[in-house]
């Protein structure tokens, strides 16, 4: 026989979790269970979790998944981002090295998504977990192709000081916010 797992979906549309349970039923998931919600402002379930899987959870969704992940000692993130836009939105020209790649938008909104994934991985490491970022699918196939896959550890890792003023370094130089780093840094 097989793992038994219960599994609880969220999401923002009505028609959509109306679809999943009716297809979770009509196959005899009993254990797969579709609530809506806003994970940036509703509870979620107090239950033990074992993995956050957060599936293109569109702009700061994704960082309050993973603040939610932390928060509640899950032992296994999946997270592909999407439509990363704070960064791309708040960065300013910081008179550094990656100026140059703020003049074209499109390259801009590339290495704001980059940027943005880069910290959610750092913080992710501050926090205790051994952190892989890769490619989820081929970019032919989607533009929003990285997955932040991390598995939790023993205790916090060395780099945990060093990351944390990195991130400040750069959030300093280039003016601009980001979400996991507010709700995990400056409680």
């Amino acid at each position: 026989m097989g793992l038994h797992a219960k599994i609880i979906g969220y999401d923002l549309k009505s028609d959509v979790v109306q679809n999943c349970n009716r297809l979770a039923e009509k196959y005899g998931y009993s254990d797969l269970h579709f609530y809506v919600a806003d994970v940036t402002k509703d509870a979620l379930t107090d239950e033990n979790i074992d993995v956050v899987v957060s599936l293109h959870a569109c702009d700061v969704a994704t960082d309050y998944a993973l603040f939610y992940a932390v928060t509640h000692n899950v032992p296994y993130i999946f997270s592909v981002p999407c439509c990363q836009h704070e960064i791309n939105q708040t960065i300013l020209s910081g008179d550094g090295d990656i100026d140059v790649l703020m003049k074209y938008g499109i390259v801009k909104e590339r290495v704001s998504a980059l940027l943005t994934d880069t910290i959610r991985a750092m913080l992710l490491e501050n926090n205790g977990y051994k952190v892989d970022v890769m490619e989820f699918v081929d970019l032919a196939h989607s533009p929003k192709n990285l997955m932040i896959r991390a598995r939790k550890t023993s205790d916090k890792l060395q780099q945990a000081k060093n990351n944390s003023e990195a991130i400040r370094q750069l959030m300093s130089r280039y003016r601009f916010k980001q979400t996991l780093y507010e709700l995990l840094c400056t409680e």
